[in-house]
C-alpha cells in the first residue's frame, strides 16, 4: 500500500472504476452531481453533490463528498486529502469528516459538528477527534442520521487537542 495513511494509489483505469461505483452507490438517495476535474494534469479532484430526498421535493438533507488526488511518480492517483460534509436543513446541523494538513501536522482526521445548513468553504475553528474513513463509510454514518430523522450528537467527539496540565 502507498498513498496518504493506508488509501492504496489508484490507476487511471481503478480511478474511474471507483468514481463509477460511487455514483451508483450514491445516485439512489436523491439528485446526484458529479465532477471529476484534472484527470489529464498532476491534480485531480473528485466531487459529488448529493441533495436528498431529491425529484421536485425540497432537500432536507445537502451532502457534498469532495476527494483531492495527486499523480506520483508511477503516474498513478494518491488521495491527497478529503472533505466529507453533511448538511441537516431541518435541524441546520453540519457534520464534516476531513482529512487535510492543519498547521504542520500533515493529513490529521478530524470532524466539524456544528450549526450550519449550507455547504462552506471556510472551516471552522472547532476540530474534533476522527478516524480516517472511506467515502462509503462516511456517507453510511450521515444516511443513519437522514434515516433516523435524528440531528448529529456533537457531544460524541472529544476535541482534537487533548489538553494536558502538570
Amino acid at each position: 500500500m502507498s498513498g496518504a495513511l493506508g488509501f492504496a494509489a489508484l490507476t487511471s483505469g481503478e480511478f474511474r472504476k471507483r468514481r463509477d461505483r460511487l455514483i451508483d452507490f450514491l445516485d439512489a438517495w436523491g439528485d446526484l452531481r458529479v465532477k471529476d476535474l484534472g484527470a489529464g494534469g498532476a491534480r485531480r479532484l473528485l466531487d459529488f453533490e448529493l441533495e436528498a430526498p431529491g425529484q421536485a421535493l425540497a432537500a432536507e438533507v445537502k451532502v457534498r463528498y469532495s476527494e483531492y488526488y495527486r499523480r506520483n511518480a508511477r503516474g498513478h492517483w494518491d488521495l491527497a486529502k478529503y472533505h466529507y460534509e453533511f448538511f441537516d436543513i431541518d435541524r441546520g446541523k453540519r457534520l464534516a469528516y476531513h482529512l487535510h494538513d492543519i498547521g504542520s501536522r500533515k493529513l490529521v482526521p478530524h470532524v466539524h459538528c456544528e450549526d450550519s445548513t449550507d455547504p462552506t468553504t471556510e472551516e471552522g475553528p472547532h476540530h474534533l477527534r476522527a478516524i480516517v474513513l472511506d467515502l462509503r463509510e462516511a456517507h453510511e454514518r450521515f444516511m443513519k442520521l437522514y434515516a433516523a430523522e435524528v440531528a448529529p450528537d456533537c457531544s460524541e467527539f472529544p476535541p482534537l487537542e487533548v489538553p494536558r496540565t502538570s
